[in-house]
């Protein structure tokens, strides 16, 4: 089976920055398939978020990203991942999420338009009529709720581990107690306790959490867990903010891909990878440079 690369949203910034190479792109470019790679549905969210909060004088830069994004994909979006899980692995009806359709038709309005103004007042030309952004702050807001709903879950995670830490974080500083910090420093503590990481993402899709479904999602997740191991750890040891690192929340989502076996996730954000370093899914996360030698 040949494997399908998951571009993360920073490996446009890094084209556009010099940080890849115009002959490393081109060449990327050269061998990609006749129709191109889908854009993750989670980059092409983030990239519309981009839209929604930029000044006009910074709107060309995000222009260029989408643009790049888009002609690399031929405009083809996937859906996402908990609609694929959901339909292809779990055989159960899917939630509601925003078509791909027509998040690659906001893509293609977007790189058209000539500024902001242009595309806020919905006055940009395509094919044959006058078209805009179909909300300007639709996809901001939709990215934040959902950034909010999982900061309730990921503290929901961490007050399942130790109910009483907002207590003692108020009193003290510090969100565990001297003698339980010990245990739960250990790798082998969170090892027994997947399961709960492995439950609580099948419940986020409406999944059954059936024994059996449980473990073999421990080990279909086994990258988006360990990302969430890393941040509930460094929450309860280090006073790490959850809410000052919401972008967490698409960086874990994007790892969904994962569980399906087809997908590999290209990357250059450091934090995804040494937060899934120690995953079984490890080798399937890789730099721009490290994909470019499987061409």
């Amino acid at each position: 089976m040949r494997l399908k690369p998951i571009f993360d949203t920073n490996i446009f910034g890094d084209v556009q920055r010099g940080l890849i190479s115009a002959s490393d792109w081109r060449f990327l470019v050269r061998h990609s398939p006749r129709h191109g790679w889908p854009l993750s549905d989670i980059t092409a969210w983030e990239l519309l978020v981009g839209v929604n909060v930029v000044k006009p004088s910074d709107f060309p830069n995000v222009r260029q990203r989408i643009g790049l994004a888009y002609d690399l994909s031929k405009g083809r979006v996937l859906e996402d991942p908990r609609f694929l899980m959901c339909r292809e692995l779990l055989r159960i009806p899917p939630p509601t999420w925003p078509r791909p359709l027509a998040t690659s038709m906001e893509l293609d309005v977007i790189r058209r338009a000539d500024s902001l103004k242009q595309l806020i007042s919905r006055a940009v030309p395509y094919k044959g009529k006058l078209i805009g952004l179909i909300s300007p702050t639709s996809y901001l807001n939709e990215a934040t709720a959902y950034k909010q709903k999982w900061l309730a879950q990921a503290r929901g995670m961490a007050t399942a581990f130790y109910p009483g830490w907002e207590d003692l974080f108020q009193k003290t500083g510090k969100r565990l107690p001297l003698e339980l910090r010990k245990e739960y420093e250990q790798r082998t503590y969170w090892e027994r306790n997947r399961v709960a990481f492995s439950t609580g993402m099948l419940r986020l899709i409406g999944a059954p959490t059936t024994p059996e479904l449980v473990a073999e999602f421990s080990t279909r997740l086994d990258a988006a867990i360990e990302f969430s191991i890393f941040v509930v750890r460094q929450f309860m040891f280090h006073n790490y903010s959850i809410d000052k690192h919401l972008s967490d929340a698409f960086d874990q989502l994007q790892l969904f891909y994962l569980a399906l076996d087809r997908f590999i996730i290209v990357s250059s954000d450091p934090d995804i990878l040494l937060r899934t370093q120690q995953s079984q899914q490890a080798a399937r996360i890789m730099s721009f440079d490290k994909f470019l030698q499987t061409l």
